[in-house]
């Protein structure tokens, strides 16, 4: 059953040219022209209660428009929206306890304020049970190992520790939903890692639904096994990591072999050509039933590089414009 659904959303919006100069500038008070900006058009998607979705497109496709409508910020146009059987209002109470969201540019917590202070406050916004509370609070500082720099005012921690606190700020009511928009926005490799392993044990414990946008490949590669793409607002692709890689139609990965001599490990092939260069063997075209005889002593290492999801959502923007 589906805990997202979006039926022919369009969202547009009118804006109006302004020219320069005082002329036109007394014109545009007595008259204005406007013209309308087509943001979403005719999108319809499902995201099944649990899942972990990842949100692609290149900037302005119309992701944060998406975001704005799931959360009750904006209304569609044309089209229907329901998150756990609601229309997204932001007047909704109920609604909104079932959301969290995460904005990677814009905080939550108090800059001057230790984050415990800003959990309280948020402990009497959601009307959250004193146990409740403790006990996710007391879980998800252990998980990030945070139990320290809770009582440190934001501005004195690094990147790494207000995002992550962010996140549990988002988490403290219990929502069913976790929107993440660029959570990872200049964190190291350390946190990120953390970050993920975070989001996907909250999935996997909890059954949070997680829509997760980001420009950052390793993100979506670490933590989504739903993808969509926006172009143009439209959605051009539904599916798994897999799929959307075989879509790309992408060169094959390349497999590299190192090995001790300047003779191939190679005994026998079969659908298959290879090339040497002194201690190392490419194997530069194979087919689905292609297979090779290795000689294992002389193998000093085995690598198979893996076409990227970077490299795909670059080809398909790339054929878009063409």
């Amino acid at each position: 059953m589906s805990y997202i659904t979006m039926k022919g959303v369009s969202y547009s919006y009118q804006t109006y040219q302004k020219k320069s100069g005082l002329k036109a500038n007394l014109a545009d008070l007595i008259k204005r022209h406007y013209q309308s900006k087509q943001v979403l058009d005719n999108i319809s998607l499902s995201i099944k209660q649990g899942e972990k979705v990842g949100l692609l497109g290149p900037n302005g496709s119309g992701k944060s428009t998406i975001i704005k409508l799931l959360t009750g910020i904006l209304q569609t146009t044309s089209g229907t929206i329901s998150v756990a059987n609601n229309t997204p209002d932001t007047n909704n109470a109920d609604f909104l306890a079932k959301i969290g969201v995460v904005m990677g540019q814009k905080s939550q917590l108090n800059w001057d304020l230790p984050a415990a202070d800003t959990f309280k406050i948020l402990k009497s916004i959601y009307k959250i049970k004193e146990a409740d509370y403790q006990k996710r609070l007391s879980k998800y500082l252990s998980m990030f190992q945070l139990e320290e720099v809770v009582y440190v005012p934001v501005r004195k921690l690094s990147l790494g520790e207000r995002t992550k606190l962010e996140v549990i700020a988002a988490l403290l009511h219990g929502p069913e939903l976790l929107i993440l928009d660029e959570p990872t926005i200049g964190m190291d490799i350390v946190s990120q890692h953390a970050l993920h392993s975070f989001i996907n044990e909250i999935n996997r414990l909890e059954n949070v639904t997680i829509l997760l946008v980001s420009h950052q490949m390793a993100d979506i590669e670490a933590i989504t096994s739903h993808l969509l793409v926006l172009l143009d607002g439209h959605i051009t692709f539904d599916g798994s990591v897999h799929q959307f890689i075989k879509k790309a139609q992408l060169p094959k990965p390349q497999i590299t072999i190192t090995h001790h001599t300047d003779q191939s490990p190679i005994i026998a092939q079969e659908h298959t050509q290879f090339k040497t260069d002194s201690m190392q063997t490419t194997i530069t075209d194979y087919e689905d039933e292609s297979t090779i005889t290795l000689k294992l002593k002389d193998i000093q290492n085995f690598q198979i590089d893996n076409p990227s999801l970077e490299d795909s959502l670059y080809e398909l923007f790339k054929k878009r414009k063409e």
